[in-house]
Protein backbone atom coordinates (compact mmCIF):
# COMPACT_ATOMS: atom_id res chain seq x y z
CA UNK A 1 0.00 0.00 0.00
CA UNK A 2 1.34 3.17 -1.33
CA UNK A 3 2.08 6.32 1.27
CA UNK A 4 -1.05 8.03 0.19
CA UNK A 5 -3.31 4.54 -0.12
CA UNK A 6 -2.73 4.44 3.48
CA UNK A 7 -3.46 8.34 4.52
CA UNK A 8 -6.60 7.68 2.69
CA UNK A 9 -7.24 4.69 4.84
CA UNK A 10 -6.57 5.90 7.88
CA UNK A 11 -9.53 8.73 6.78
CA UNK A 12 -11.76 6.38 6.47
CA UNK A 13 -10.60 4.72 9.59
CA UNK A 14 -10.47 8.18 11.67
CA UNK A 15 -14.33 9.01 10.50
CA UNK A 16 -15.64 5.27 11.84
CA UNK A 17 -14.20 5.71 14.68
CA UNK A 18 -15.42 9.30 16.19
CA UNK A 19 -19.07 10.44 16.13
CA UNK A 20 -18.95 13.88 17.26
CA UNK A 21 -16.85 16.07 14.67
CA UNK A 22 -15.63 19.36 14.62
CA UNK A 23 -14.58 20.86 11.34
CA UNK A 24 -12.45 24.38 10.53
CA UNK A 25 -10.38 26.09 8.27
CA UNK A 26 -7.84 28.79 7.29
CA UNK A 27 -8.16 32.36 8.18
CA UNK A 28 -9.76 34.28 5.65
CA UNK A 29 -11.91 31.54 4.58
CA UNK A 30 -12.07 30.87 0.63
CA UNK A 31 -14.32 29.00 -1.39
CA UNK A 32 -12.43 25.33 -1.56
CA UNK A 33 -12.18 26.08 2.75
CA UNK A 34 -15.88 27.00 3.17
CA UNK A 35 -16.76 24.30 0.46
CA UNK A 36 -14.61 21.70 2.29
CA UNK A 37 -16.44 22.20 4.98
CA UNK A 38 -20.09 22.27 4.04
CA UNK A 39 -19.63 19.02 2.11
CA UNK A 40 -18.02 17.46 4.34
CA UNK A 41 -20.57 18.18 7.70
CA UNK A 42 -23.45 17.30 5.13
CA UNK A 43 -21.44 13.48 4.41
CA UNK A 44 -20.79 13.09 7.95
CA UNK A 45 -24.67 14.24 9.05
CA UNK A 46 -26.11 11.91 5.71
CA UNK A 47 -23.73 8.66 7.88
CA UNK A 48 -25.47 9.80 11.44
CA UNK A 49 -22.57 11.90 12.91
CA UNK A 50 -22.81 15.10 14.48
CA UNK A 51 -20.72 17.98 12.52
CA UNK A 52 -20.36 21.43 13.59
CA UNK A 53 -17.93 24.23 11.96
CA UNK A 54 -16.03 26.68 13.45
CA UNK A 55 -13.57 28.74 11.69
CA UNK A 56 -11.58 32.04 13.29
CA UNK A 57 -12.76 34.64 10.52
CA UNK A 58 -16.20 35.21 10.16
CA UNK A 59 -17.88 34.18 7.22
CA UNK A 60 -17.08 36.17 3.74
CA UNK A 61 -20.96 37.45 2.60
CA UNK A 62 -20.26 35.92 -0.69
CA UNK A 63 -20.05 32.59 0.62
CA UNK A 64 -23.10 33.14 3.23
CA UNK A 65 -25.50 30.99 0.77
CA UNK A 66 -23.43 28.01 1.54
CA UNK A 67 -24.39 27.76 4.81
CA UNK A 68 -27.94 26.20 4.42
CA UNK A 69 -29.08 24.69 7.12
CA UNK A 70 -25.87 24.45 8.72
CA UNK A 71 -24.21 26.89 11.32
CA UNK A 72 -20.45 28.71 10.17
CA UNK A 73 -19.80 30.03 13.42
CA UNK A 74 -16.55 32.21 13.68
CA UNK A 75 -14.02 32.10 16.97
CA UNK A 76 -15.25 33.39 20.24
CA UNK A 77 -14.07 32.01 23.61
CA UNK A 78 -16.56 31.18 25.62
CA UNK A 79 -17.93 29.41 22.46
CA UNK A 80 -14.99 27.62 21.24
CA UNK A 81 -14.82 26.21 24.61
CA UNK A 82 -18.19 24.53 24.31
CA UNK A 83 -17.52 23.35 20.90
CA UNK A 84 -14.18 21.79 21.85
CA UNK A 85 -15.92 20.03 24.70
CA UNK A 86 -19.12 19.15 23.17
CA UNK A 87 -16.41 17.38 20.07
CA UNK A 88 -14.41 14.08 20.11
CA UNK A 89 -12.30 14.74 16.89
CA UNK A 90 -11.26 18.08 15.23
CA UNK A 91 -10.78 18.00 11.15
CA UNK A 92 -8.44 20.84 9.60
CA UNK A 93 -9.29 21.32 5.82
CA UNK A 94 -7.58 23.14 3.51
CA UNK A 95 -4.33 23.84 5.30
CA UNK A 96 -1.28 21.77 6.91
CA UNK A 97 -0.16 24.65 8.76
CA UNK A 98 -1.43 24.87 12.24
CA UNK A 99 -0.76 29.22 12.47
CA UNK A 100 -3.19 29.43 9.62
CA UNK A 101 -6.59 28.13 11.38
CA UNK A 102 -5.57 31.38 13.93
CA UNK A 103 -7.17 31.37 17.63
CA UNK A 104 -9.00 27.41 16.76
CA UNK A 105 -5.28 26.49 16.82
CA UNK A 106 -4.30 28.00 20.72
CA UNK A 107 -7.60 25.70 21.42
CA UNK A 108 -6.13 22.76 20.63
CA UNK A 109 -3.46 23.63 22.65
CA UNK A 110 -5.22 22.43 25.90
CA UNK A 111 -7.82 20.11 24.51
CA UNK A 112 -6.92 16.30 24.37
CA UNK A 113 -8.93 15.85 20.90
CA UNK A 114 -7.77 13.68 17.96
CA UNK A 115 -7.03 15.93 15.04
CA UNK A 116 -6.94 15.22 11.31
CA UNK A 117 -5.82 17.39 8.44
CA UNK A 118 -7.42 16.88 4.57
CA UNK A 119 -5.68 19.63 2.48
CA UNK A 120 -3.96 20.27 -0.82
CA UNK A 121 -1.24 22.69 -0.41
CA UNK A 122 2.56 21.55 -1.31
CA UNK A 123 4.08 24.14 1.43
CA UNK A 124 3.60 21.59 4.98
CA UNK A 125 3.42 18.73 3.60
CA UNK A 126 4.24 16.62 6.84
CA UNK A 127 0.48 18.26 8.59
CA UNK A 128 -0.12 18.40 12.14
CA UNK A 129 -2.36 16.23 12.66
CA UNK A 130 -2.84 12.47 13.79
CA UNK A 131 -3.89 11.62 10.36
CA UNK A 132 -2.82 13.69 7.66
CA UNK A 133 -3.99 13.35 3.75
CA UNK A 134 -1.92 15.68 2.17
CA UNK A 135 -2.09 15.52 -1.98
CA UNK A 136 -0.38 18.44 -3.52
CA UNK A 137 -1.62 17.15 -6.78
CA UNK A 138 -5.20 17.77 -6.50
CA UNK A 139 -6.24 21.34 -7.59
CA UNK A 140 -8.40 21.80 -4.60
CA UNK A 141 -9.16 20.31 -1.12
CA UNK A 142 -12.62 19.43 -2.22
CA UNK A 143 -11.70 17.18 -5.14
CA UNK A 144 -9.79 14.79 -2.29
CA UNK A 145 -12.60 14.75 -0.53
CA UNK A 146 -14.70 14.18 -3.32
CA UNK A 147 -12.76 11.05 -4.66
CA UNK A 148 -12.73 9.94 -0.62
CA UNK A 149 -16.51 10.31 -0.51
CA UNK A 150 -16.17 7.72 -3.57
CA UNK A 151 -13.74 5.45 -1.57
CA UNK A 152 -16.57 5.10 1.45
CA UNK A 153 -19.49 4.06 -1.22
CA UNK A 154 -21.80 6.57 0.28
CA UNK A 155 -24.34 8.73 -1.94
CA UNK A 156 -23.19 12.42 -2.88
CA UNK A 157 -26.14 14.64 -2.44
CA UNK A 158 -27.01 17.39 -3.93
CA UNK A 159 -25.77 19.95 -1.23
CA UNK A 160 -22.55 18.15 -1.36
CA UNK A 161 -22.51 18.21 -4.83
CA UNK A 162 -22.96 22.07 -4.90
CA UNK A 163 -20.19 22.77 -2.01
CA UNK A 164 -17.94 20.59 -3.78
CA UNK A 165 -18.62 22.38 -7.17
CA UNK A 166 -18.21 25.95 -5.41
CA UNK A 167 -14.64 24.26 -4.00
CA UNK A 168 -12.76 23.27 -7.62
CA UNK A 169 -14.61 25.94 -9.19
CA UNK A 170 -13.12 28.81 -6.81
CA UNK A 171 -9.65 27.22 -6.49
CA UNK A 172 -8.83 26.22 -10.09
CA UNK A 173 -9.84 30.45 -11.09
CA UNK A 174 -13.58 29.54 -12.52
CA UNK A 175 -11.63 26.50 -14.49
CA UNK A 176 -8.65 28.09 -15.90
CA UNK A 177 -5.82 27.99 -13.69
CA UNK A 178 -3.17 25.60 -14.48
CA UNK A 179 -4.40 22.99 -11.97
CA UNK A 180 -7.67 22.65 -13.99
CA UNK A 181 -7.05 18.99 -15.58
CA UNK A 182 -9.47 16.56 -17.39
CA UNK A 183 -9.87 15.10 -13.54
CA UNK A 184 -10.93 18.04 -13.04
CA UNK A 185 -13.47 18.43 -15.72
CA UNK A 186 -14.75 15.14 -14.70
CA UNK A 187 -15.52 15.87 -11.22
CA UNK A 188 -17.40 19.60 -12.38
CA UNK A 189 -19.66 17.26 -14.91
CA UNK A 190 -20.71 14.72 -12.48
CA UNK A 191 -21.43 17.35 -10.12
CA UNK A 192 -23.00 19.42 -12.59
CA UNK A 193 -25.49 16.49 -13.06
CA UNK A 194 -27.07 16.71 -9.69
CA UNK A 195 -28.64 20.06 -11.18
CA UNK A 196 -26.06 22.95 -10.15
CA UNK A 197 -26.95 26.02 -12.38
CA UNK A 198 -22.97 27.44 -12.76
CA UNK A 199 -24.16 30.41 -13.88
CA UNK A 200 -25.76 31.19 -10.60
CA UNK A 201 -23.32 29.92 -8.46
CA UNK A 202 -21.00 31.82 -10.58
CA UNK A 203 -22.63 34.78 -9.74
CA UNK A 204 -23.38 34.08 -6.32
CA UNK A 205 -19.55 34.45 -5.74
CA UNK A 206 -18.71 36.73 -7.98
CA UNK A 207 -21.35 39.28 -8.29
CA UNK A 208 -21.07 40.59 -4.79
CA UNK A 209 -19.38 43.64 -5.04
CA UNK A 210 -20.22 47.08 -3.58
CA UNK A 211 -19.74 50.23 -4.61
CA UNK A 212 -17.33 50.97 -1.90
CA UNK A 213 -15.35 47.64 -2.94
CA UNK A 214 -14.97 48.98 -6.37
CA UNK A 215 -13.58 52.00 -5.36
CA UNK A 216 -11.58 50.33 -2.97
CA UNK A 217 -9.91 48.39 -5.83
CA UNK A 218 -9.48 51.60 -7.61
CA UNK A 219 -7.59 53.73 -5.22
CA UNK A 220 -5.21 50.35 -4.32
CA UNK A 221 -4.94 49.73 -8.51
CA UNK A 222 -4.24 53.49 -8.81
CA UNK A 223 -1.42 53.76 -6.37
CA UNK A 224 -0.07 50.34 -7.74
CA UNK A 225 4.02 50.30 -7.51
CA UNK A 226 6.33 48.70 -10.16
CA UNK A 227 9.67 47.35 -8.82
CA UNK A 228 12.33 45.08 -10.35
CA UNK A 229 12.26 47.18 -13.70
CA UNK A 230 8.37 46.62 -13.86
CA UNK A 231 8.57 42.71 -13.49
CA UNK A 232 6.97 43.00 -9.82
CA UNK A 233 3.85 44.93 -8.97
CA UNK A 234 2.90 45.91 -5.18
CA UNK A 235 0.09 46.87 -3.83
CA UNK A 236 -0.77 48.28 -0.50
CA UNK A 237 -4.15 48.79 1.60
CA UNK A 238 -3.73 50.51 5.24
CA UNK A 239 -6.36 50.24 7.62
CA UNK A 240 -7.41 53.71 6.84
CA UNK A 241 -7.99 52.87 3.32
CA UNK A 242 -10.72 49.85 4.61
CA UNK A 243 -12.15 52.33 7.14
CA UNK A 244 -12.39 55.15 3.85
CA UNK A 245 -14.13 52.66 1.68
CA UNK A 246 -15.95 50.53 4.76
CA UNK A 247 -14.83 47.56 3.57
CA UNK A 248 -13.46 44.24 5.50
CA UNK A 249 -10.03 41.61 4.91
CA UNK A 250 -12.41 39.52 2.35
CA UNK A 251 -13.38 42.77 0.21
CA UNK A 252 -9.60 42.28 -0.97
CA UNK A 253 -10.37 38.93 -2.71
CA UNK A 254 -9.32 39.12 -6.39
CA UNK A 255 -7.64 42.82 -5.85
CA UNK A 256 -4.19 41.11 -6.27
CA UNK A 257 -5.12 38.83 -9.12
CA UNK A 258 -5.54 42.11 -11.34
CA UNK A 259 -2.23 43.04 -12.12
CA UNK A 260 -1.07 39.90 -13.10
CA UNK A 261 -2.70 40.78 -16.56
CA UNK A 262 0.06 43.39 -16.77
CA UNK A 263 2.67 43.26 -19.86
CA UNK A 264 5.58 41.25 -18.46
CA UNK A 265 4.63 41.00 -14.91
CA UNK A 266 6.22 37.75 -13.16
CA UNK A 267 4.26 38.10 -9.65
CA UNK A 268 2.38 40.54 -7.46
CA UNK A 269 1.80 41.16 -3.80
CA UNK A 270 -0.40 43.02 -2.03
CA UNK A 271 0.37 43.91 1.51
CA UNK A 272 -3.36 44.74 3.43
CA UNK A 273 -4.10 45.69 7.12
CA UNK A 274 -7.85 45.66 7.43
CA UNK A 275 -6.96 45.20 10.99
CA UNK A 276 -4.89 47.45 12.68
CA UNK A 277 -1.21 45.43 13.83
CA UNK A 278 -2.06 42.18 11.36
CA UNK A 279 -0.97 42.30 7.66
CA UNK A 280 -2.09 40.09 5.22
CA UNK A 281 0.47 39.23 2.38
CA UNK A 282 -0.93 38.05 -0.93
CA UNK A 283 1.83 36.88 -3.28
CA UNK A 284 0.80 35.95 -7.46
CA UNK A 285 3.32 34.64 -10.17
CA UNK A 286 2.54 34.60 -13.72
CA UNK A 287 4.59 31.16 -13.79
CA UNK A 288 7.95 31.35 -13.78
CA UNK A 289 8.65 32.84 -9.74
CA UNK A 290 7.91 30.40 -7.28
CA UNK A 291 6.15 32.42 -4.25
CA UNK A 292 5.35 29.18 -1.81
CA UNK A 293 8.60 28.60 -0.75
CA UNK A 294 8.80 32.72 0.70
CA UNK A 295 5.50 32.06 1.74
CA UNK A 296 6.73 29.33 3.88
CA UNK A 297 9.60 30.87 5.49
CA UNK A 298 7.39 33.70 7.07
CA UNK A 299 4.97 30.89 8.58
CA UNK A 300 2.79 31.00 5.67
CA UNK A 301 2.07 28.81 3.03
CA UNK A 302 0.16 27.66 -0.66
CA UNK A 303 0.94 27.12 -4.46
CA UNK A 304 3.27 27.79 -6.15
CA UNK A 305 1.84 30.49 -8.04
CA UNK A 306 -0.61 31.99 -5.64
CA UNK A 307 0.40 32.13 -1.69
CA UNK A 308 0.25 34.14 1.82
CA UNK A 309 1.40 35.22 4.69
CA UNK A 310 0.00 36.65 8.26
CA UNK A 311 2.46 39.02 9.79
CA UNK A 312 1.66 40.49 13.01
CA UNK A 313 3.11 43.75 12.14
CA UNK A 314 1.96 47.12 10.48
CA UNK A 315 1.80 46.71 6.16
CA UNK A 316 5.39 49.34 6.44
CA UNK A 317 6.91 46.85 8.84
CA UNK A 318 5.52 43.72 6.18
CA UNK A 319 6.69 45.30 3.56
CA UNK A 320 10.11 46.38 4.94
CA UNK A 321 10.44 42.32 6.18
CA UNK A 322 9.25 40.68 2.71
CA UNK A 323 10.05 42.93 -0.26
CA UNK A 324 13.68 42.79 -0.65
CA UNK A 325 13.69 38.67 -0.74
CA UNK A 326 10.39 39.48 -3.27
CA UNK A 327 12.45 41.37 -5.43
CA UNK A 328 15.27 39.56 -5.82
CA UNK A 329 13.41 36.33 -6.28
CA UNK A 330 11.98 38.40 -9.29
CA UNK A 331 15.42 39.59 -10.24
CA UNK A 332 16.65 35.89 -9.87
CA UNK A 333 14.70 34.78 -13.15
CA UNK A 334 16.46 35.93 -16.10
CA UNK A 335 14.27 38.37 -18.08
CA UNK A 336 11.90 37.15 -20.86
CA UNK A 337 8.35 36.16 -21.43
CA UNK A 338 5.98 35.67 -18.97
CA UNK A 339 3.90 32.68 -18.54
CA UNK A 340 0.67 34.50 -18.33
CA UNK A 341 -1.64 35.30 -15.91
CA UNK A 342 -3.81 31.66 -15.50
CA UNK A 343 -1.56 30.16 -13.05
CA UNK A 344 -2.33 28.90 -9.48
Amino acid sequence: MSGAEADRAAFHEFVAKHHRFLLTTHINPDGDGLGSEVALAHWLLARGKSARILNDSVLPAQFAFMAGDLAIESWQSEMAEQRFGEADALIVLDTSNKQRIGRVAQTIEHHIIPVMVVDHHATHTRGFGRVNVIEPGAAATGEILFELFHEAGHPITPAIAEALYIAVMTDTGSFRYSNTDPHVHRMAAEMLGFGLDPQRLHALVHAHASAGRMRFFGSALAALEMHADGRLVVLTARPEDFQRHGVVGADTDGLVDMPRTIAGVEAVALFSEAETGKTKVSLRSTGRVKVDELASRHGGGGHIHAAGILLRCTTDEARARILPELVRIVEGVAPGESAGAARK
